[in-house]
């Protein structure tokens, strides 16, 4: 069986791997806050984990300290949790999380001295924040990771609480070499922080690659969908609805003369056309429904369970409206038109490629017809 010591600098060298590894990675300049709560929260850990364990340190410094700084580095790692969920830990609740370790500690070493009881109110404390984290980030995480975090956070508090339970059934004097409970949850402990360490990074890493994939799919100008956002969501759509045999439509939109707006308004003044057509648009449409930009001043709309009748009705109201609200542009305004195709699954299929080529043309016969009007394929 390990002996204590041995069971100590494993999980020493762990705290001292896993504090490495969360510094590393929250030491890049554009580092979230969560991961540098977390960091900070493990190196004070680090830090108190030392105070409590090396010899020939004073049993004031060990125990008022130690005890103090090891809560406010849970703390701490609890705020980068409540940060990374969009939640909160104000600066008085970690406060009042060191206060309690502080003042708990100095009880029994001041007051009523035993070690054997701040060893497991350590346990009983520590435990209890830790399975604190775990709900958190089991509730609010929501990312891949999130069941290694939790698991992480939820097998060390268990171990803590278990040291803490055990060492106030024990009867005697304290034997830290001799309790096998002291050893089981020492060999635990470290199982605990390499999950935790890596389940937070982990975390963090696959919001970010979200993020990033969500802003590859996004047009800069207007916010609506780009390009790769309308093979990707429209193309979702086209599916779902062919299994559910339910119709589809796809409106090709394009802004007149917009050439014209440019040149006479300027670029910027263009770009706020195409802005305002945007949240025109997404005012018309329902939840399911895709609004993409394909570039320039050309859109287009996949239309949830739409049959053609009510496409070329929402087309038309569209039309109008876009017509009457001209865009505000350094106290004055700009007036436009747009020429709308309509194209639908009963028509051309659920094939997006196809639908868009067959809405461009009904679209162009529009502009061919005289502009500002509404065409079906």
């Amino acid at each position: 069986m390990l002996n204590f010591d041995t069971l100590l600098l494993v999980q020493v060298c762990t705290t001292v791997l896993t504090t490495a590894l969360l510094l590393v990675t929250a030491c890049y300049r554009d580092s979230p806050p969560e991961l540098r709560w977390w960091a900070l929260g493990d190196l004070v850990i680090s830090v108190g984990l030392a105070l409590t364990n090396l010899d020939h340190v004073p049993v004031l410094l060990a125990a008022l300290l130690g005890y103090s700084l090891l809560a406010l580095g849970i703390a701490l790692v609890l705020r980068g949790v409540c940060v990374h969920c969009g939640a909160s830990l104000s600066n008085l609740h970690i406060l009042l999380l060191t206060l309690i370790a502080l003042g708990v500690s100095g009880y029994f070493t001041l007051i009523e001295p035993s070690l054997k009881a701040r060893i497991a109110f350590g346990g009983l404390y520590f435990g209890l924040l830790n399975w604190i984290c775990a709900y958190a980030v089991a509730r609010y995480g929501g990312e891949r990771g999130t069941v290694i975090t939790a698991s992480g956070f939820a097998m060390l508090g268990t171990a803590l609480l278990v040291r803490g339970i055990g060492l106030l059934l024990q009867a005697g004097p304290l034997d830290l070499s001799g309790s096998m409970i002291l050893g089981i949850t020492m060999l635990t402990i470290p199982l605990a922080q390499m999950c935790t360490a890596f389940g937070l990074i982990l975390m963090v890493m696959w919001r970010y690659a979200e993020r990033l994939r969500h802003l590859s799919s996004i047009d800069a100008l207007t916010g609506a969908f780009n390009r790769a956002g309308l093979q990707n969501q429209g193309g979702r759509l086209a599916q779902r609805l062919q299994r559910a045999r339910r119709e589809m439509a796809v409106l090709m939109i394009d802004v007149d003369h917009f050439k014209q707006i440019n040149d006479s308004f300027g670029h910027a003044a263009g770009d706020e056309v195409l802005r305002f057509l945007t949240r025109l648009l997404r005012q018309e449409l329902r939840p399911m429904d895709v609004l993409a930009r394909l570039g320039g001043e050309e859109f287009v709309l996949v239309l949830d369970g739409i049959d053609a009748a009510d496409a070329l009705r929402l087309a038309e109201r569209l039309r109008v409206r876009i017509a009457a609200e001209a865009v505000a542009i350094d106290g004055g305004s700009v007036a436009y038109t747009v020429s709308i195709g309509v194209v639908t699954s009963a028509q051309a299929g659920y094939e997006l490629a196809t639908l868009m080529v067959e809405g461009d043309r009904a679209m162009y016969a529009a502009k061919q017809a005289g502009r500002n009007q509404v065409r079906a394929a």
